[in-house]
């Protein structure tokens, strides 16, 4: 998803009452139309100065998911489904992800190869290289 001058993985806050499971399979369903699970958790990341803005600081935790079905994959970007923010999608490859700016800036190494149990990142966007 587009934010900024970057891009950002689908998410949002949780429910009162909601699991994280429950939190990003809702919110990925909801913005971008597609139905995914989780299968598990694989890194919490704090980030301080999130996005560039000064003293914006957020503790995302981060999930490998599993589609329901087929996903049409292309390289071309595509408009979210929630009516209420405009957002655009575009599936990057792994190998393709130093070429892009991703945020947190921390999360672009931590996917090309997960961690096989939960870690934990403290990253600061403002300091970090892009």
């Amino acid at each position: 998803m587009k934010k900024c001058d970057g891009w950002v993985l689908p998410g949002g806050r949780v429910e009162t009452g909601e699991t994280s499971v429950e939190a990003v399979e809702r919110e990925f369903r909801e913005e971008s139309g597609l139905r995914v699970r989780s299968l598990r958790p694989f890194c919490v990341i704090e980030n301080f100065n999130a996005y560039e803005y000064d003293g914006l600081h957020e503790i995302s935790i981060y999930h490998e998911m599993r589609a329901d079905g087929d996903i049409p994959v292309s390289d071309a970007p595509f408009k979210g489904k929630d009516p209420t923010v405009e957002l655009t999608f575009r599936w990057i490859p792994v190998d393709e992800l130093d070429s892009h700016n991703i945020y947190p800036r921390a999360l672009k190494d931590v996917l090309k190869e997960l961690p096989d149990d939960v870690t934990h990142f403290i990253n600061d966007d403002k300091d970090s290289e892009g």
